[in-house]
């Protein structure tokens, strides 16, 4: 998976519960560049985090670290500089010598300006889900058929809910 350029990264030490990070983390989570550099709580970077994402991105870190393995979540932060923004946040567990969890580096993406090219890119499937519709029916792939008018369905019904979204905005 190609992920888009990074716009910052941190490091969480699991035992310590102190997470270092970058000036974009600074601006991203409403911190201080001092707060990360000297290591803020999980807890206090957890404040920034939309409270509708905070109890799933809570059981997801929580079950990253007791399986000791990758984190990837997409999330909302909140910050008086950056705003609302949404992240897709991706990290990596790192165990110590007797197989606990250490360390929790990491990096984060944001994924708001994405967000205005989704009615692109669903007027770019629509048209792909068409064609190939098409092509269904004319080799009579009665099923396939049917099944991509499904997809064709759902795809109509978000563009319409974005579009819904952007009226009332």
């Amino acid at each position: 998976m190609r992920y888009p350029p990074i716009d910052g990264f941190w490091t969480w030490d699991v035992k310590r519960d102190r997470v270092y990070g970058d000036a974009n983390l600074s601006d991203y989570f409403g911190l201080t560049l001092d707060e990360f550099s000297h290591g803020a709580s999980l807890e206090r970077c957890m404040q920034s985090i939309d409270v509708d994402d905070r109890p799933r991105v809570r059981l997801a870190i929580r079950k990253a670290i007791e399986r000791k393995s990758g984190f990837r979540e997409v999330y909302r932060v909140r910050s008086e500089k950056m705003g609302l923004r949404k992240i897709l946040a991706v990290g990596q567990c790192y165990v110590d010598g007797v197989g606990e969890a250490a360390l929790y580096p990491g990096w984060f993406v944001d994924l708001t300006k994405d967000a205005t090219c989704e009615e692109q890119s669903l007027r770019e499937i629509h048209n792909h889900v068409e064609q190939a519709k098409d092509i269904a029916r004319s080799i009579g792939h009665d099923i396939l058929s049917y099944l991509l008018d499904n997809v064709e369905e759902e795809v109509e019904q978000r563009l319409d809910g974005r579009l819904r979204r952007r009226r009332s905005s």
